[in-house]
């Protein structure tokens, strides 16, 4: 009985040995691949090859007209907002608590006033 059990052990330790070594016996003989060379420096930007200066110019007055109608939108829809709240707030006592819709009013005239403050800074 001990001679089979030795033999087991010693032919799965073989074994696992085996597995063991097997990816790195492997890994040795997958080639190894160089990566692609790059491209030449003076072929450049293929965007900048294919526009004119004409067509760039047209096209940033066109995001600027864009852009300056989304801006006096939102400055008319400011307006119309404050107004709202400031009707609203001559109606109500001062000395009682705001409601709620009066905080959720300031939140949004908040909101868009950062949004038309961001809009500037990047015109």
């Amino acid at each position: 009985m001990r001679e089979s059990r030795r033999a087991f052990v010693m032919s799965v330790a073989a074994a696992a040995s085996a597995l063991a070594t097997m990816p790195t016996m492997l890994c040795a003989q997958r080639p190894i691949i160089p990566p692609p060379p790059p491209e030449p420096a003076e072929k450049g930007n293929p965007a900048d090859v294919h526009s004119s200066p004409a067509a760039d110019a047209a096209a940033k007055r066109t995001l600027l007209l864009k852009n300056e109608k989304e801006f006096r939108e939102g400055v008319e829809r400011l307006y119309e907002l404050t107004s709202a709240l400031r009707d609203e707030l001559q109606k109500t006592a001062t000395t009682d608590v705001f409601s709620l819709h009066i905080v959720k009013q300031t939140q949004e005239i908040e909101k868009l006033a950062k949004l038309l403050r961001s809009k500037a800074k990047s015109a």
